[in-house]
């Protein structure tokens, strides 16, 4: 049976073709003099990087400690970040546009990512990340916007510089540094299944934190439809525990443990559960650990519409508008330009809305398939997204809370740390001083340059136009100072206004004879 006979959409059987004979995606255009990736391009920089990480901890054993090992784990990271960066400049995946852009993003992050893990933090803070071993602990109510500074949340001197914390009074560091287990009380966390609360609780608190159990009872007891329907779209809640950590007592002991450490530390592109992680999205020890009942309505009842939904928009705007545009001898450089702006709008919304809800699809199946790993760390999933779009009243908020970190890392090394220090060489500021201009402007750019570079192995290698991705990420940047500066004025105004209209009060009240009254006079 031929492909063309299968009773698919033309993209699925023209993807299904391609990767038997290699025939590029139509509307891909790969930087010339690249190939189609191959395997052995894929994977060599990825096998090096784990057999650097390998050498990267300090003994036992002390094999590990010669100057020989030393000297062979800096060729081999250097050979994976040279590896790394090469992909996009020399491969292109021919049966699609978007994992083409993805390998611009794999190869960038993981070159850089190889760089800062085996030089910069190694050789300009003297830092090899330690393992952080949480412990969670069940509470009875959803926090209100408490926080508390967590551990390592820079990605800097607060994790490099300083000694490992001690382990809470009463427990003592295993030896085994690869063993992450809990207390026996709160081993149940982790497993799939919620535990029962420890107390009674009201019902608005079960409603806030119902087990899946007590989620079902209460359904079949409420005949109520509005009720129901709100229970059936809420759908059971991810436990609510307070997390504290700590580093373990040393590096990895043995080979299977470093084996280990080195295969967990190459896996977590935030950083979690090392010392080197970036500023938790939760910015709290309050947060709730995902369950897989949790995860899996996440994904039928919210994840899944948004995707169906979104995606019709894409598909509705590009065969009715935008295909007609790129068809002809009437070609279009620019199409989105020649939408309306209603339509640009309608696309920029549909395409934001399908990229969130592709990110939490990809993160809730993966919590789902490592789940069965717990206490190991691969199987501990921070939430991607905690706050909602909707509750978001700024740019600084979006990107600090609204969204995911998973290049926090790469953009605080090569953009932030950056930025801070040119602010204060240009400013004389002190190291304690903050530099927020240098950080902010950093971050952005950074990011600005990372995607830019990506969707360039799309678009032939032109600079020109990967200019939209590079705009819009530095124009963020500015938008978020720019934001600050009308906030500080708005408040420094209300504040002097404050100043003279709360007298008003009393003026209006003197004149009219109200405190001559009170004064008995």
């Amino acid at each position: 049976m031929s492909m063309s006979s299968l009773p698919l959409p033309s993209s699925f059987r023209h993807a299904l073709e391609s990767a038997f004979t290699g025939e590029l995606r139509p509307g891909l255009r790969p930087i010339e003099g690249t190939k189609p990736l191959t395997l052995e391009a894929l994977f060599c920089p990825v096998l090096l990087y784990y057999i650097a990480l390998l050498l990267l901890p300090p003994p036992p054993p002390q094999t590990v400690a010669s100057v020989h090992i030393s000297t062979l784990r800096n060729v081999l990271a250097a050979t994976a970040a040279y590896l790394f960066l090469r992909l996009p400049l020399a491969y292109h995946v021919p049966q699609s546009i978007g994992l083409t852009y993805q390998l611009g993003l794999v190869g960038i992050y993981g070159g850089l990512r190889v760089l800062d893990a085996f030089f910069v933090s190694l050789y300009g803070f003297g830092h090899i990340p330690r393992r952080v071993r949480y412990s969670h602990h069940l509470r009875p109510e959803t926090p209100r916007g408490e926080s508390a500074p967590r551990p390592w949340a820079d990605g800097g001197s607060n994790g490099m510089l300083k000694d490992p914390t001690k382990p809470p009074a009463g427990s003592q560091s295993k030896g085994d540094a690869h063993s992450t287990a809990l207390e026996k009380q709160n081993d149940i966390l982790l497993k799939p299944t919620r535990p029962k609360p420890q107390r009674m609780v009201s019902q608005s608190d079960l409603l806030e934190n119902m087990t899946s159990q007590s989620y079902t009872d209460l359904l079949n007891k409420d005949d109520g439809y509005m009720t129901m329907m709100t229970k059936l779209v809420n759908g059971p809640k991810p436990i609510p525990v307070i997390e504290t950590a700590h580093t373990e007592d040393g590096w990895p002991h043995g080979f299977a443990d470093r084996a280990s450490w080195a295969l967990e530390l190459e896996l977590s592109m935030r950083g979690v559960g090392f010392t080197w992680t970036t500023a938790d999205i939760r910015h709290t020890t309050k947060t709730w650990l995902p369950t897989v009942q949790n995860r899996l309505h996440s994904i039928v009842v919210h994840v899944g519409p948004v995707l169906v939904l979104a995606w019709a928009v894409i598909r509705y705007l590009y065969v009715r508008r935008l295909a007609p545009m790129t068809a002809g001898s009437s070609f279009s450089e620019s199409p989105f330009d020649e939408l309306s702006l209603p339509e640009q709008y309608l696309l920029t919304t549909a395409l934001g809305a399908f990229l969130m809800a592709a990110f939490s699809l990809g993160h809730s199946m993966f919590a789902i398939i490592c789940s069965p790993l717990a206490p190991n760390p691969i199987s501990f999933f921070p939430p991607l997204y905690t706050t909602r779009v909707w509750d978001i009243t700024s740019a600084r908020g979006f990107w600090s809370y609204g969204w995911h970190r998973l290049f926090a890392r790469l953009f605080l090394v090569w953009g932030v740390w950056p930025g801070e220090w040119v602010e204060r060489k240009l400013t004389g500021k002190s190291p304690d001083q903050p530099a927020d201009v240098g950080k902010v402007l950093g971050g952005f750019l950074s990011s600005a340059v990372v995607h830019s570079f990506s969707v360039r192995g799309t678009l032939a290698g032109s600079w020109t136009d990967a200019a939209g991705e590079a705009k819009f990420f530095a124009l963020n940047g500015i938008a978020i100072l720019v934001e600050d500066l009308v906030i500080r004025a708005v408040r420094s105004s209300r504040k002097s206004r404050q100043q003279k209209e709360s007298r008003n009060f009393a003026r209006g009240w003197t004149k009219g004879g109200l405190v001559r009254e009170m004064a008995f006079m």
